[in-house]
């Protein structure tokens, strides 16, 4: 073969190689083509879940059923309880991630903004033994004002915080792995308000504000509150965004037959479910023929029952299912799934490297008050245990409407971004207090509390509190409180007014009089607290007194007395409640030196000891107590003695009615809780004591020991604490009871 033949066959396969490539590429070309226009012309889904208080859990179970299935979603609107599950699927989380986050709340607690005593201030726990717990109204300088809710929304709020920080960092919620919306109501028109950037926690909590309950939320300047009340199921917004097949998740309560209305609440409950029906049903109406209506059917489950989102996921699993028919019309091939879910954006930053802190403090306290109470580590992971655990206590300060946090990107740097939202609305406040004991041998004491505080004097938290009861025992008080560095545990006070007590003069188990001590007094004291559950004082006190017969004849011939005494105390409360403690320990030591130098009448020195814990498991719960206090010298004059006697203070005897120089008590009280009523705990039990109060330390011993006992029945009312016992004891005392107040550690 010649050159010139075998370059003219070179030529020839070059050229049919070459034709052959381009028409591979032509192929590839026209094949890639195809997939894209298989994958751009594929329907889009969007989904909608609707509002409906804990019903909302059953979402998760609809969303498991529809990724089992390879359901692409491409866009999510949710309205309350839909937007917090919508908007957790929306930025990467999920089914199974969003169950855990959700299984890891208290959610018997997050509506009971002042749950969690351990975060308050030492001194705001001193304000439960004065029961001052009722509901407190706000003074401005407008007047008088009311709380925008029967909560403030504190523990929610973090609960949000914490199931959503993942997606903190993308304000624009196209820009989420699936484009979302949280529908929410402008409380000034009814019309619904869209949310589609900003903190993505804040449009959850704007969108499930249920009016009278939580505070409204503001966003662009706009009031907002639950998005039920305007559209409960926004098919229109998912349309707008542009999905061609809706899938609609209605978790709405049913409305309630005739025969099931039978009280105010069953009403008021029906009259908002039709107001939110009305607009719903409209909008179910615009459904087509190839979108998909879920309706979880838990008609025994409602919209307050948080504590069973087990039941209601499984409930959105079974509704889902029935539905499978046409869920798979839906579906997508394995691999075009697979590739689909690979192609959205990665944008949940579940454990971020927190590079600085920011803090927007809108209270009147110093920056460096809230400065000192955060414990995030800078080039760190969050730490979102320990940051709620800090938010709480400066939220404990009671300063503050909620206490809040955000992320923010600036560059490649993220921060926490934590939000101290003033409390407007209660710079300064009124508060009440209800207390009743009633003996059925001696009649009922009544009192009628009320407190003016003024918790903002200056950056460090100085307070001037103003007292005044009404009743059996009167007593009015003023104190200026100041702390005295950034931490608020060293503390100076200066406090007068004038109190009184009432007691039985008991001779033979018979009451000879009643009478009663006013004091008018002056008391200076310092101190440090630590870690808000140790507090130890230092202080002089100057009692002016007297003595009144109310009843019978006159115990006290000379009654006026003087008392002046230098006193330390130490002090521990780490009690979850005091009311019925479930938890915690309650312990003091004190000690009083009375002296004629400093203006009293005699000179005398006492000792007092109180140890306290409880302990609960299940529904049951064991209370102990144990109180010794002692006269050292047993010279202590009559206005001076140890007064005890009553209700768990050896049952079967009056208030007060038993004296001495010394007195000793050891005790135990069981009770269970009954039944599951979160916003009424009611209790049952029993407790067994014994004790007594001794002149001298010869008569401490078995013989001069009283035993005692009480059966009760109690509730944890919204006045306080409500318990109605029998008690007994073996010298024949017995005494039924009915009190209002604070009782197992009254002061």
């Amino acid at each position: 073969m010649s050159f010139y033949e075998h370059n003219s066959l070179s030529k020839s396969i070059y050229l049919l190689l070459t034709l052959l490539c381009f028409s591979n590429i032509a192929i590839g070309s026209n094949l890639q083509e195809n997939q894209s226009q298989s994958t751009t012309q594929r329907a889009k889904i969007g989904l909608v879940l609707s509002g409906g208080g804990a019903r909302g859990f059953a979402h998760i179970g609809v969303l498991k059923v529809l990724e089992e299935n390879n359901v692409p979603i491409d866009y999510i609107v949710g309205t309350s309880m839909g937007s917090i599950i919508g908007g957790l699927y929306a930025i990467g989380l999920t089914p199974d991630e969003i169950e855990q986050g959700v299984n890891g709340i208290a959610w018997d607690k997050v509506f009971d903004d002042f749950a969690y005593r351990e975060y308050k201030t030492f001194r705001r726990k001193q304000d439960d033994f004065d029961f001052f717990n009722i509901h407190r109204i706000g003074l401005n300088t407008d007047g008088l004002q009311l709380s925008p809710g029967l909560i403030e929304g504190q523990q929610i709020e973090l609960a949000l915080d914490r199931l959503a920080y993942p997606g903190f960092h993308i304000n624009d919620y196209d820009k989420l792995r699936i484009p979302f919306r949280a529908v929410a109501t402008n409380i000034e028109n009814g019309e619904p308000f869209i949310i589609k950037s900003g903190n993505l926690a804040r449009a959850m909590r704007a969108s499930m504000s249920i009016p009278g309950a939580l505070p409204p939320i503001i966003i662009d300047d706009t009031l907002l509150v639950d998005g039920g009340i305007a559209n409960n199921i926004p098919i229109n917004i998912v349309r707008n965004m542009g999905a061609d097949i809706i899938i609609v998740v209605d978790v709405s309560a049913p409305l309630s037959d005739k025969e099931a209305l039978k009280s105010s609440v069953d009403v008021t409950a029906q009259l908002t479910t039709i107001l939110t029906r009305r607009i719903a049903d409209i909008q179910l109406k615009t459904l087509r023929g190839d979108d998909v209506l879920i309706i979880p059917g838990e008609e025994d489950i409602f919209s307050s029952d948080f504590d069973r989102y087990p039941d209601l996921i499984k409930a959105g699993e079974s509704a889902a299912i029935e539905k499978l028919d046409a869920i798979r019309k839906l579906s997508l091939p394995s691999e075009t799934y697979a590739s689909h879910m690979a192609s959205l954006p990665d944008v949940a930053n579940k454990n971020p490297i927190i590079d600085f802190v920011k803090i927007h403090n809108e209270t009147g306290l110093k920056d460096e008050v809230m400065q000192v109470r955060i414990h995030q580590n800078i080039g760190k992971p969050l730490d979102i245990a320990q940051l709620e655990k800090d938010l709480s206590y400066i939220y404990g300060l009671d300063f503050s409407s909620s206490v809040v946090y955000s992320l923010e990107k600036r560059g490649d740097k993220t921060g926490l971004i934590i939000y101290v939202r003033d409390r407007e609305w209660a710079h300064s406040y009124l508060q009440f207090g209800l207390s009743i004991k009633s003996e059925s041998n001696i009649g009922s004491f009544t009192n009628f509390d009320a407190a003016y505080t003024k918790h903002s004097l200056n950056k460090l938290a100085g307070e001037l509190r103003l007292t005044a009861g009404l009743g059996s025992e009167p007593e009015i008080s003023a104190e200026f409180y100041q702390p005295l560095n950034v931490s608020l545990d060293f503390f100076v006070s200066a406090k007068t007014g004038i109190l009184t007590t009432i007691f039985p003069n008991v001779i033979d188990n018979k009451i000879a009089s009643i009478e009663r001590f006013h004091r008018t007094y002056i008391d200076l004291s310092t101190g440090k607290i630590f870690k808000q559950t140790t507090k130890i004082s230092l202080g002089l006190r100057h009692n002016d007194g007297g003595t009144e017969t109310i009843s019978g004849n006159s115990l006290f011939p000379d009654g006026d007395f003087r008392e002046s005494f230098l006193y330390t105390s130490l002090f521990h409360d780490s009690l979850d409640n005091l009311s019925f403690p479930n938890t915690g320990f309650f312990g003091g030591l004190g000690f009083r030196l009375n002296q004629e130098k400093l203006g009293a009448d005699s000179d005398y020195e006492q000792l007092q000891l109180l140890l306290s814990g409880a302990g609960t498991y299940g529904k049951y719960t064991v209370f102990s107590r144990a109180i010794f206090e002692t006269t050292i010298n047993e010279d202590a004059p009559f206005n001076a003695l140890y007064r005890r006697g009553g209700f768990l203070e050896l049952s079967g005897t009056l208030e007060r009615e038993l004296a001495g120089q010394h007195f000793g008590l050891i005790e135990a009280a069981f009770y269970k809780r009954l039944g599951n009523i979160t916003f009424l705990p009611i209790y049952t039990g029993f407790s067994i004591e014994a004790g007594n109060a001794w002149s001298g330390y010869d008569d401490i011993n078995a013989g001069n020991t009283t035993y005692a006992g009480s059966i009760f029945i109690g509730a944890d009312t919204f006045i306080g604490p409500l318990y109605l016992a029998f008690g007994f004891n073996d010298d024949g005392g017995q005494a039924l009871y009915f009190n209002l107040g604070q009782t197992f550690l009254a002061n």
